[in-house]
């Protein structure tokens, strides 16, 4: 594609060389909110390391869509969707569409599984120190005849801190004293004590483990096994400006989105993941989409609607 005052240069070049002169087809720029396209302004955020480079998942650059865990599939989806146009670059396409048709491929494509981001142990106290449980977790819980995998449910598991309070109240559907709650694909237990350090963080939770409960729960939580749990840091990435429209402010670096990127490094997630391999991707049941880098095992996530609803990122594989 050319700008068009430079088409006679273009032209006289390809006759003196006795070249074949081809149509030039000049179409505009596909805007997306939340981003900015122009190479200036990318140039401007990657050398002044607002962000990690042109692959960094938060700049709308091939690698970096690809190390968001972006399919060329769901790429190739969005732009059929919105087509093309020649009307000049004010257009602007809403994000939320092409992170549509991201979900709608890894939701077809992407086995699920169980990871916890912010892990605190919960000891099921009338369980012996030995005890252990097979379980068998859907890969595709709306296709069933896709398979299942094994995880082993022991006396102590993590859970997600979020989902635990010290106190209960009606609109919370996680683990507080008192309240029975579901373990997702086991079984029910009833949490017996929370208990906090000085800052009132919580630490630790012991509950018991309720085989023969059958009473429909307001909530079932995802967890891993202490014993079959695999250390891994998680890259959670939101989008990348706070203003729907970076592009057309002068000072777009001011509306720059300080929670684009935050860091769980001390995740846990079960081991019968230690085989995946670069590019990998999953759902962790209950959180949102994964990809598993190219430099380590570390994990990116695509955008999960819970998670934009808590500010704390998106926006995943």
């Amino acid at each position: 594609m050319c700008i068009r005052d430079r088409y006679m240069g273009y032209y006289w070049i390809l006759e003196q060389l006795d070249i074949y002169r081809p149509f030039v087809w000049e179409y505009s720029r596909l805007n997306v909110t939340s981003t900015v396209t122009s190479k200036r302004k990318l140039h401007k955020l990657i050398h002044e390391n607002y962000v990690n480079g042109w692959d960094d998942p938060r700049v709308p650059t091939l690698n970096g869509l690809r190390r968001r865990g972006y399919t060329s599939q769901s790429i190739n989806d969005f732009c059929d969707a919105v087509s093309v146009t020649r009307r000049g670059n004010e257009n602007i396409i809403q994000v939320q569409l092409l992170e549509h048709f991201v979900r709608k491929d890894l939701d077809k494509n992407a086995s699920r599984t169980m990871g916890v981001l912010d892990p605190v142990k919960l000891i099921l106290t009338n369980l012996p120190e030995n005890h252990e449980e097979k379980v068998q977790a859907p890969n595709f819980p709306k296709e069933l005849e896709r398979g299942y995998h094994t995880i082993y449910l022991h006396r102590e598991v993590y859970i997600d801190r979020e989902d635990v309070k010290a106190e209960d109240h009606s609109s919370f559907f996680g683990a507080a004293p008192g309240k029975i709650v579901g373990l997702k694909y086991a079984h029910h237990f009833k949490c017996t004590a929370v208990k906090t350090n000085e800052q009132g963080e919580i630490i630790l939770v012991e509950g018991e483990l309720l085989p023969e409960h059958k009473d429909k729960v307001k909530g079932h939580l995802h967890w891993v096994s202490v014993k079959d749990s695999l250390d891994c840091e998680i890259r959670l990435y939101d989008r990348l400006f706070l203003h729907e429209n970076p592009g057309e402010l002068d000072n777009y670096i001011d509306v720059l989105n300080p929670q684009s990127l935050v860091v769980k490094r001390k995740a846990k997630f079960s081991k019968h993941l230690k085989d995946i391999k670069r590019e990998d991707k999953f759902q962790f049941e209950r959180v949102g989409f994964f990809s598993v880098d190219y430099d380590t095992c570390l994990l990116y996530t695509s955008p999960s609607p819970r998670d934009r609803q808590k500010s704390r990122m998106p926006s995943s594989a």
